[in-house]
This record gives structure tokens, sequence and C-alpha cells, in this order.
């Protein structure tokens, strides 16, 4: 579990700078008479069948506690994805390092990395903890689920946002 909040991660005039300058490098890098995106449409990503099971679970928790469903998001998805991936090669789980600088246009982030044998135990795991049980049930808007399976193991990323589509500096396969 881990949140950040507005200007505690990078502060936000350095945070548009920055997207400034790698959007202008961006620009600059591109072959004549192409323009290069910040992340590539998401039309043909979907969630995974133990993704949607984190997601489904989520908005069912927080509809139990008139909290309001949270949209699923494929962009922070696939951020979550492919931290979950990471974490799974490495055999841990860790919270992502960068995660203010792949999540783009954000205005407040959380996160919840676990490990464990099925979505089913790992959910519970989650609403037992404290932190974890904060950031399921928090004022977000939007959520994004990664699952890696190895090993007997499944190694899931829950991201969670509060601003309508945030994006993310991936480029989808």
């Amino acid at each position: 579990m881990h949140s950040w909040w507005r200007g505690a991660l990078i502060p936000r005039v350095h945070a548009s700078v920055i997207a400034f300058l790698v959007l202008a490098l961006v620009l600059v890098a591109a072959p004549s008479g192409q323009v290069l995106r910040e992340a590539e449409p998401v039309a043909r990503y979907s969630f995974s069948k133990s993704e949607r099971c984190f997601l489904k679970k989520i908005n069912s928790m927080r509809r139990r506690h008139g909290k309001s469903a949270l949209n699923w998001d494929k962009q922070l998805g696939y951020v979550a994805r492919r931290h979950a991936r990471s974490m799974a090669s490495n055999g841990s789980i860790y919270h992502h390092p960068n995660l203010g600088r792949r999540v783009t246009r954000w205005n407040r982030l959380g996160e919840n990395v676990g490990r464990g044998s099925s979505c089913k135990s790992l959910f519970k795991a989650f609403k037992r903890s404290s932190g974890h049980r904060s950031n399921l049930l928090g004022r977000w808007r939007h959520m994004g689920v990664g699952v890696e399976k190895r090993g007997g193991n499944v190694f899931v990323m829950h991201v969670f946002e509060s601003r309508r589509n945030p994006g993310n500096t991936y480029h989808y396969p």
C-alpha cells in the first residue's frame, strides 16, 4: 500500500516542466512528417479474467460501504500489468518506484501490491490490512489492475487515480 498526494512525489510544477520537455524531445526525435503520441491507443487492450476479478471485488466492496464504483481505466491497467510482470520476474513484491512518472496528468495516486495464491485470498488480505483497505475505499474515480501468474503465485498491482483519463507514458505493444 502506498499513496501519493499532489506534490508529495514530484512537485506539480516540476512534473509539468518534465512532461513538456519529454513531449518536446519526442516531437523533435520523430521522423519528418510523423508525430509520436505520448501513449498509443488502448482499443485492443483488455483486462484478463484475474484482473476483472479484482476490479469487480473492489467495486462490490465499495458499494457495500456506500462508496461509488470506480471506472476501469485501461491506461492504469497497463501500467499495473507491466509492474505485476516485473514483480513476478523478480519473485518479490515492491511498490512501483516511478509510478508518478509512468502515470501522466495525475492529481492523486494510490497503489496496492501483493502476492498470493488467488484473487479471492489476496483480496481478503487487502481488506484486512488497514492501509490497503484505505486505498480500496479511498476517494478515487479510476482504477487499473495488473495481474501476473507465476510459479503458483498471483502477483497483483492496483493503481488508483482521482482524475479523469490520466494516461501513461508506456507504449503498447
